[in-house]
């Protein structure tokens, strides 16, 4: 796939890892980077969207209590910022390259914030994940 989720080092994301204090709860916040590598195609209504096991589609809360947001954006968000994000939504990012060149240059910027429920037991989350929604179209391609 010519679209590739980056770390903040700009290296491919392996997976989301974070730590938090699971007696009290807490946030984590980080960036993350979207790219397009292909210059055959470019990229419309691009959207990321979290997906955990314990997530029904639709619903604002997990069963566990965890929660995601995602922001666009070079900035880190401000507290009042995040609070007018949707938990478990998606991110809406701009058009990667139009019909005339691919954009292989920019990294869209996504920030992350990951909030993990009080009393918690102490554990490696390793099951949230983030899935890309687009549309891909070939460079030329006036239609």
């Amino acid at each position: 796939m010519s679209l590739v989720i980056l770390n903040s080092e700009l290296q491919p994301l392996q997976e989301l890892i974070t730590n938090h204090n699971g007696f009290t709860g807490e946030a984590h916040e980080q960036k993350i980077y979207l790219r397009n590598y292909s210059s055959e195609f470019f990229y419309t209504n691009i959207r990321v969207l979290v997906r955990m096991p314990d997530l029904e589609e639709g619903d604002l809360f997990s069963s566990s209590g965890w929660s995601v947001k995602l922001k666009y954006g070079e900035e880190q968000p401000t507290d009042k910022e995040w609070g007018e994000v949707l938990i478990n939504g998606y991110c809406q990012l701009p058009d990667l390259g139009t019909t005339q060149a691919a954009n292989t240059e920019s990294a869209l910027p996504i920030w992350v914030r990951i909030y993990c429920p009080g009393h918690e037991e102490p554990k490696i989350k390793n099951d949230i994940k983030l899935m890309i929604s687009f549309g891909k179209r070939l460079v030329g391609d006036l239609e």
